[in-house]
């Protein structure tokens, strides 16, 4: 072993008068390892988080969506075939949309009312994929299209299950001999379905299109068109060829426009928590130039007597700049693996810990989500370690400098 490096490992190992000195040393190499660690897992937490929203969002949402200059799009058979026939468009589905208050008996709820084509959502939507009781093929099933599928939350809010009727009230007005009122209704409850999205679980109800047709009585009309691509990340660009096909008073929108503020937020979030939290490993570093530094004036006569022998200022600079080496590739290495294995198995830590105490940790009508989502990025990961084997070595130079600098002479006159 090279002496420069031998004799930063002893220095690290203290004698019985100098534990106080080491302590404060392998104290700041400990909290590298936790601030490296606690950002490798909430960055993950906060990345998987990110993905997950943004997959239960598309996962019930088009990635454009086509709408007329009205409240309806009459002439919509035309328009489907010309996006139907746009390459990269993966599927195009029409949909009736409508506001409604539901009712069971004493029980009320506000919820969206859709409409859809029950055989292309079968085919290329994801409903299907998140039906829990029931099934979709359901809608169409028996002779009047008037069955519906709901959320989970929702049917349990109303205290509905399979085969039960709700009524839906229509804010259209309709003209009755007893003067304009609202229209009602009687649906049967024919599946429920579990999209891990809690708006879309507590406030969506799916039906056949024709069905909220007659409800709104408008015909043949659709309140719009849907189309999921094969990449949904081209959703801008489709979008401008789907302009370029249709009358200028189609009114497009894109689910990054959609939701932009919201993801906007997240990225915001996600870079303002990294900074504050990469806050933990600057406090570690600056407890490890005050370590180095203590060692420093602990081993003046040390170093003094290697500098007689022969050692160089670089020598003597480079056996500090070891021990902050070693100090932080420690700390780093520990953090890494530490938070690596924290963030590969957070979901389950929490989810046992939840079962132990009791105590909810990710609740669905706050985070939308209802488990915690982790997805380690290795560029984020490369990232912090890099930065904080950066800092830490950094920080050693000036201990290690003021080492070099110290006369033999003066230190070793009274010895």
């Amino acid at each position: 072993m090279h002496y420069e490096l031998m004799m930063a490992s002893r220095y690290l190992r203290s004698r019985r008068e100098e534990r106080f000195v080491s302590l404060i040393g392998w104290t700041s190499g400990l909290g590298v390892a936790i601030g490296v660690a606690t950002l490798i897992v909430v960055l993950s937490v906060m990345i998987g988080a990110g993905v997950e929203m943004r997959d239960r969002i598309l996962g019930m949402s088009p990635h454009v969506d086509i709408q007329g200059s009205g409240d309806t799009l009459s002439p919509w058979r035309q328009w489907l075939e010309r996006v139907e026939a746009l390459p990269g468009v993966h599927s195009a589905m029409p949909y009736v949309s409508s506001q409604v208050m539901v009712t069971r008996g004493s029980r009320v709820a506000g919820a969206m009312l859709k409409g859809v084509d029950v055989g292309r959502e079968m085919a290329n939507g994801n409903l299907a994929a998140y039906m829990t009781h029931g099934s979709l093929a359901d809608l169409e099933s028996g002779s009047s299209p008037f069955r519906a599928v709901m959320g989970k939350d929702l049917a349990r809010k109303l205290g509905v299950t399979i085969g039960n009727r709700v009524n839906l009230l229509s804010p259209a007005a309709g003209v009755t001999p007893m003067g304009v009122s609202p229209r009602l209704r009687s649906f049967e409850v024919v599946g429920v379905f579990d999209s891990g999205f809690y708006e879309y679980d507590i406030g969506l109800i799916v039906t056949p299109i024709a069905a909220v047709q007659a409800l709104k009585r408008i015909g043949d009309s659709v309140s719009g068109i849907e189309l999921n691509l094969e990449d949904r990340d081209a959703a801008l660009q489709m979008a401008s060829q789907v302009r370029d096909v249709l009358p200028p008073d189609a009114w497009l929108t894109t689910w990054m426009q959609r939701h932009n503020a919201f993801f906007k937020a997240l990225k915001m979030e996600r870079v303002v928590m990294g900074v504050i939290l990469f806050l933990i490993v600057i406090v570690a570093v600056f407890n490890m130039v005050a370590s180095l530094v203590m060692v420093v004036m602990e081993r003046k006569r040390e170093i003094a007597i290697l500098k007689t022998v022969g050692a160089t200022d670089a020598a003597v600079m480079r056996i500090f700049l070891y021990m902050g080496g070693l100090l932080t590739g420690l700390g780093t290495l520990s953090g890494l693996c530490l938070g690596l294995l924290l963030a590969w198995k957070l979901d389950a830590l929490l989810a046992w810990l939840e079962r132990v105490t009791g105590i909810t940790f990710m609740s669905g009508e706050v985070y939308y989500i209802d488990h915690v989502p982790s997805i380690i990025d290795p560029g984020s990961v490369t990232m912090i370690v890099v930065a904080s084997l950066c800092l830490g070595l950094a920080a050693t130079f000036y201990p290690a400098w003021r080492a070099a600098k110290l006369p033999p002479a003066d230190v070793l006159r009274y010895e």
